[in-house]
């Protein structure tokens, strides 16, 4: 059981929840995990949420915990496992007032994200949501664990970063740069100190601009350095702290030259200020006339040792060049010079400076005078080419001006007479949309539209005729219309008639005669349309009530029936097609019968119940009581949760007392089927916490015994333990944290060897001149163990390692890998482990033991131009390669060195070596560079190889 208290915003999260759900449950702020629960402990009711079987619910249980106990939600890994709970069961359905958007894939890859850095796997569905580490099936309350876990984890770890710092090869590049110098005082010299014999000069940092710091070595102490040039000893160096760079003028220069070495720790302010420390253990602020120089004894021809001293130097300043007085300015600033000979000639530098600023602010005689001939040649040219265009505006004829204006006022009128066809089809449209209600009123408006349209064209003729008599001609006496307006009439007189006749008996017409007069009157012609719409509204309110006294009979006749009877009818009633207002009371009238009814066979069934039922029968029970909708069962509330859980109780213990408790399979098979069972939360947990502590005791006992002190083990004997336990059917978490505890012991130790034989092969190779090639693939241990790696960096290494090294060790990491596959898939090649030379071609594939080698050679003839691998047993082979001919040979010789380090060096890569505390030879982690003695790297300064 894990207790956690929630911080502000979890607490605020799930406060909202409880009242959405309208929960009652008085929060405390604490969750509890507990197997596949989470449980929100409340005063007196807690919410329960269930992974297994998706369910959320109140209970009242009573949780001993302990405030010693109680741990914080501070970390982010905590705080999304908790917040999953409303993602999974809001998709599920069960959090009222919760709505989940994404699918189910979509939160299976969210939860893979949230899990991923604790090494988890979910598997979320519509069904469940499970929990899987190293392929085993966990808990909820495991998954919490492993984040608290990998909180203590991180922090282990970036304190360890924090300490080691990066990986750097401490080799100066070569650069050009340029150095701005200002004056500084005595007073500001002394302000800027940062340290290490380091002291501020008016150079500034080509990059950041701020000052530099400058240290100096006397002879005999001089700092050694390599170079793209081979070793140099330096003189002087300058170091800008705020960007971690040092910087140091090549041999026989000065830095105000801007030819330079420098050295870069870019953002590693730890191997910065170890590197900062060792340059400053010799060096002094005493000034010294010597240069850098080579340490194999190069220097330029015609270069000086002897330095003249300041005082005669300044003898002559008006005499020097502006780039011997900057030499001379260069010198002073860069050291070269004691204190008192600076002071005592600053005021002759000084009035110098002014000399030559003076001469340099005065405008040359001879300077060469710009001319207004281009600027009147563009100005004319400008005038002319306007002139030109108004030109041919104006030049346009008649014609072609009254064309283009007709074409403008053609597509003007194409465009209203657009918008008017499309206003008319959306009024047409709208009037379409009002159409009536009902199929009366429908024909009704046809009806009208039609008459409109026929008087409409009978007054358009007439109007034609009034405006064109002597077209028309003259009709004397009456008009052939007003005749056949007395027929109609007299033949629609009796069709009404006739109709009123049959209204007359509509009560006494079957179902089939309104049908026929109904559709009589739709296709009836010889009356108006407002004529027929009241006879077919009369016949419809006739059908209305012939349907209203038939459900007046249904619903007296299930008067005395039961609640499903009454429900079935109500139904029907309620879907009948009829005006609401007609069936409204009707309806009302049988509801309040059927919530009497509800009421009694409720009561009936609650007061019936045995006080022995068993699980099965309540279940079935409670599912009867769902079919009366509105009945309140708060009364019986009390005694329907009594009687549930003195049936579970009574089943809990009988299974607990029939089955068989001695092994710790027994305990493990009991426990599965008390979950299959479902049980109310708050009556099985303590029973599973019984079981659970006894099976805990039995597996910690044996891991204990197992696993014993994993800093003290051998390799052999830490495999050993980690496969038995690895086997073994011990509690996920007791597992985990058995294995993790190896495991990481083991790979962080092989992480750290396997990047530093990467680094120490990369730089070898770049000594002896190797190009880089895209076929060379470096192992990136330390991204891979950080999760950090890009697809595209291990993906040829992976398919390698699968394709010809499947048999390597559980710990065993690629260094370097060359893919000679055509397609660049890493199917052939080499990949090179400490332990192991893998090699695939076309035809097959080996692998040689590193300690069976004896030498790897070249050969550059035509026939048998190849790199070769000769055992100690005298077996020759061929390895893929994938370097230039030319360079054939210096790689193989890298080839062969690398492996004969790992040979002669053999604890390097052994693990059980490199998991004790203390080596008599050290392989520095940050620099590669092999040494033996001392915790500080010699090279580089770090202090934490030991």
């Amino acid at each position: 059981m894990i207790v956690l208290k929630a911080d502000s915003e979890l607490k605020m999260t799930f406060e909202r929840l409880i009242k959405t759900m309208h929960a009652n449950v008085n929060w405390t702020g604490l969750f509890v995990a507990l197997d596949n629960y989470l449980i929100l402990q409340g005063e007196v009711r807690s919410l329960f949420f269930h992974f297994d079987s998706r369910k959320v619910a109140e209970n009242i249980v009573d949780l001993p915990i302990k405030e010693d106990e109680i741990k914080d939600t501070d970390e982010a890994a905590v705080r999304d496992v908790i917040n999953m709970i409303l993602y999974a069961f809001g998709k599920w359905g069960t959090i009222q007032g919760l709505r989940v958007e994404k699918n189910t894939e979509q939160l299976n890859t969210l939860f893979g994200h949230v899990l991923a850095g604790i090494y988890i796997e979910p598997e979320y569905t519509t069904q469940y949501f499970r929990f899987y580490h190293a392929g085993k099936r966990i808990t909820y309350e495991d998954v919490i664990q492993a984040a608290l876990e990998a909180k203590e984890a991180v922090q282990k770890e970036e304190e360890a970063d924090e300490e080691q710092g990066l990986w750097h090869k401490v080799e100066w590049k070569m650069a050009h740069t340029v150095f701005e110098r200002t004056e500084l005082s005595l007073s500001e010299r002394a302000k800027g100190r940062i340290g290490n014999n380091f002291y501020k000069v008016g150079y500034r940092c080509p990059k950041c601009k701020g000052n530099l710091h400058m240290i100096m070595y006397p002879k005999g102490k001089e700092f050694r350095i390599e170079t793209p040039e081979g070793v140099v000893l330096l003189a002087k160096a300058c170091t800008c702290a705020a960007c971690h760079r040092f910087y140091t003028p090549r041999p026989w220069k000065l830095l105000g030259d801007g030819d330079i070495y420098l050295m870069d720790f870019e953002e590693d302010k730890k191997a910065y200020e170890d590197y900062l420390e060792l340059m400053g253990r010799n060096g002094e602020h005493e000034a010294n006339s010597r240069y850098n120089e080579y340490e194999d004894g190069r220097k330029p021809a015609g270069v000086e040792d002897e330095q003249q001293p300041l005082e005669e130097l300044c003898e002559d300043l008006p005499e020097y060049s502006d780039a011997d007085f900057e030499e001379l300015l260069n010198k002073i600033e860069e050291g070269f010079f004691p204190e008192s000979s600076i002071a005592a000639c600053e005021p002759a530098i000084q009035e110098e400076k002014k000399r030559r600023k003076k001469l340099k602010s005065t405008p040359a005689s001879d300077q060469d005078e710009v001319t207004d001939d281009e600027e009147e040649q563009d100005e004319s040219k400008n005038r002319h080419e306007e002139k030109q265009h108004g030109n041919e505006s104006a030049g346009e004829s008649g014609w072609k001006r009254n064309e283009r204006e007709e074409k403008q006022a053609d597509a003007r009128r194409n465009e209203e007479k657009s918008l008017h066809v499309n206003a008319r089809q959306s009024e047409n449209e709208r009037r379409e949309g009002n159409i009536s209600r009902n199929e009366n009123e429908r024909l009704y408006a046809d009806a009208r539209q039609d008459e409109t349209e026929r008087r409409h064209v009978k007054g358009s003729r007439y109007e034609s005729d009034s405006r064109q008599p002597h077209e028309a001609g003259q009709i004397s006496g009456e008009s052939s219309d007003e005749k056949y307006a007395q027929v109609n009439n007299a033949e629609a007189q009796k069709v009404r008639e006739t109709y009123q006749a049959k209204f007359g008996v509509a009560d006494r017409m079957s179902e089939r005669q309104l049908s026929e007069l109904k559709h009589q009157l739709m296709h009836e012609t010889r009356i108006s349309p407002e004529e027929r719409k009241q006879y077919l509204d009369m016949l419809e309110e006739k059908e209305q009530d012939r349907k209203l006294t038939a459900l007046n009979k249904k619903a007296e006749s299930c008067a005395d029936k039961n609640y499903a009877v009454m429900r079935r009818v109500y139904d029907e009633i309620a879907e009948e097609k009829l005006p609401q207002e007609k069936k409204q009371n009707l309806l009302l009238n049988l509801k309040q019968k059927m919530q009497t009814q509800a009421e009694r066979e409720v009561a009936e069934l609650v007061g019936k119940m045995p006080p022995n039922m068993d699980r099965a029968r309540y279940h079935a029970l409670r599912e009867k009581l769902k079919e009366y909708e509105g009945v309140d069962l708060t009364p019986y509330q009390e005694r329907l949760e009594s009687q549930k859980n003195l049936a579970e109780q009574q089943e809990i213990k009988n299974m607990i007392r029939q089955s068989r408790k001695i092994t710790r399979d027994d305990l493990t098979e009991l426990k599965e089927r008390l979950k299959e069972k479902e049980f109310e939360p708050g009556l099985v947990l303590p029973y599973f916490e019984q079981i659970e502590n006894k099976i805990r005791q039995m597996d910690e006992n044996e891991i204990a015994e197992i696993a014993g002190d994993p800093v003290h083990m051998s390799f052999e004997e830490g495999m050993d333990a980690y496969q038995k336990i690895a086997d073994g059917p011990y509690l996920p978490d007791l597992k985990d944290n058995a294995l993790e505890l190896l495991s990481r012991r083991l790979s962080k130790i092989k992480t750290d060897e396997c990047e530093q034989l990467v680094n120490k092969l990369k730089n070898e190779l770049e000594e002896a001149g190797i190009t880089e090639s895209q076929k060379h693939y470096f192992y990136p241990a330390r991204k891979v163990l950080l999760k950090q790696a890009a697809p595209q960096e291990t993906e040829v290494i992976d398919y390698a390692m699968a394709s010809y090294a499947a048999g390597n060790g559980l710990f065993e990491y690629p260094i370097f890998v060359v893919d000679t596959s055509r397609n660049n898939s890493g199917k052939e090649g080499i990949i090179l482990t400490p332990e192991h030379l893998y090699y695939s071609t076309l035809m097959t594939s080996y692998r040689i033991d590193v300690p069976s080698i004896d030498e790897i050679t070249a050969s550059t003839g035509l026939l048998n131009r190849g790199v070769y691998v000769t055992e100690k047993n005298g077996k020759k082979t061929k390895i893929p390669y994938a370097v230039e001919n030319k360079q054939l040979t210096a790689y193989a010789g890298v080839l062969n060195e690398f492996i004969h380090y790992l040979q002669e060096k053999p604890d390097s890569r052994n693990i059980s070596y490199l998991a004790k505390e203390k080596h008599d030879t050290i392989c520095c982690f940050r620099c590669g560079y092999v040494y033996k003695g001392g915790n500080i790297c010699p090279k580089c300064g770090f202090k934490n190889n030991a």
